[in-house]
């Protein structure tokens, strides 16, 4: 109770800082990413479905005008918790509110990092806050206000909890990983079987506990919109027959970006089966490496990289996921070898963003993600499983 108390506190300071700082009149554009998060918000103080994209549609264009015209408004393919969760964003202002959710993300990301860094000197930390501040993925995704750093506070929480043996943090931390799903999916899967795994009575409690706040979770969703699984169900039947979603030209998972390259086309059905195929070897690999005894940081790392390359749905913002295990490799390298390779691995996607090239940039991000799942494979396979761990097993 005392933990959960200090993150209480800890959240209304949060909540008083972001509202003071969201008044400075920084340049944030709201026309950008951010829109498929902001219009639902907006519609759900005025009644309008969260999955209604003709309505939310209409709802933008009352909001931003003819500029909606000129831009692809984006559906909203997220579960509905997410948008109620930041539904204050809807009473504000489209650039206020554009400001307020640069501060979360910026904070949320902050937040993270020093979660994960905690057992580091303060030297290594100012770096991980260096590496955070210098990244390519974390610069866009903060300026557009894309929505995947939920997942890695998820997974910091996750971390935290495990070292503090909480049960209560651990559910909110897997919880956290459900906003945005195709991207919390494998991680969300690798913190389950940790639990199940090391088979203690606290993780016993938090397994119990993740199960019974999701059926909470959606149990309270469904009191609250009674149809929504039924719309958004059919909203994926929607988005499912646009034109361009066979082969997905903006997605840069790694199995998409392969089969890209390999056959001239990003064919997603390929994909799907290559990536299915590749998560599955790779999960197996892990688990006779680690002979069924690893620390949860690593597995969830591994996770994160594994879903970077198996999961064809990932735009290049996603790959911000890479940042934890980055850092993690960093912090762990004892060989100047290895500092070279995490030096290419940092300086890939910079290319992209130089020639300023999307496609150059989202091949720079997939040849990141392979350079850092070879390196923690070569970890695995020489049998170095975490250098001062934060969490024994």
């Amino acid at each position: 109770m005392l933990q959960i108390g200090r993150v209480m506190g800890v959240g209304v300071a949060l909540v008083i800082m972001i509202a003071a700082l969201s008044f400075i009149p920084l340049p944030i554009p709201a026309v950008t990413d951010f829109l498929t998060l902001y219009v639902p918000t907006v519609g759900l103080t005025r009644g309008i479905g969260l999955y209604d994209y003709a309505a939310q549609l209409g709802l933008a264009r009352q909001l931003f005008g003819p500029v909606i015209d000129t831009v692809k408004y984006p559906h909203y393919v997220y579960p509905p918790w997410f948008a109620y969760s930041v539904f204050f964003l809807g009473w504000l202002t489209p650039e206020h509110a554009a400001r307020v959710w640069f501060w979360i993300n910026l904070s949320m990301l902050t937040g993270s990092v020093i979660l994960i860094t905690l057992p580091w000197s303060a030297k290594w930390r100012v770096v991980a806050l260096s590496v955070m501040i210098v990244s390519p993925t974390v610069i866009s995704l903060v300026i557009v206000g894309q929505f995947t750093v939920s997942i890695l506070l998820g997974i910091a929480i996750v971390i935290y909890a495990a070292s503090r043996q909480s049960a209560s943090l651990f559910v909110i931390g897997m919880l956290l990983m459900t906003f945005k799903p195709h991207v919390g999916v494998l991680p969300f899967i690798a913190a389950c079987g940790w639990l199940v795994i090391q088979r203690r009575p606290w993780q016993w409690r938090a397994l119990a506990g993740v199960t019974a706040a999701i059926l909470g979770l959606l149990a309270g969703v469904t009191l609250a919109y009674p149809q929504w699984l039924n719309d958004y169900l059919a909203m994926l039947a929607i988005f499912r027959n646009l034109p361009d979603f066979g082969v997905c030209p903006n997605c840069s998972g790694g199995s998409i970006i392969a089969v890209r390259l390999l056959f001239g086309a990003p064919v997603i059905s390929t994909a799907l089966y290559a990536g299915l195929l590749f998560a599955l070897m790779a999960a197996g690999w892990f688990l006779w490496a680690t002979s069924l005894s690893f620390n949860i940081e690593l597995g969830l790392y591994w996770a994160m990289l594994v879903a970077i390359l198996a999961i064809p749905y990932f735009n290049n913002y996603d790959h911000v996921c890479s940042l934890f295990p980055f850092l993690w490799l960093l912090q762990t390298s004892k060989r100047r070898l290895e500092y070279w390779w995490l030096g290419t691995a940092f300086l890939l996607p910079w290319a992209g963003v130089i020639l300023q090239e999307r496609q150059i940039f989202a091949v720079g991000l997939v040849g990141q993600a392979c350079i850092l799942f070879i390196l923690m494979a070569l970890r695995l396979w020489h049998g170095q499983r975490a250098v001062r761990p934060l969490t024994q097993s």
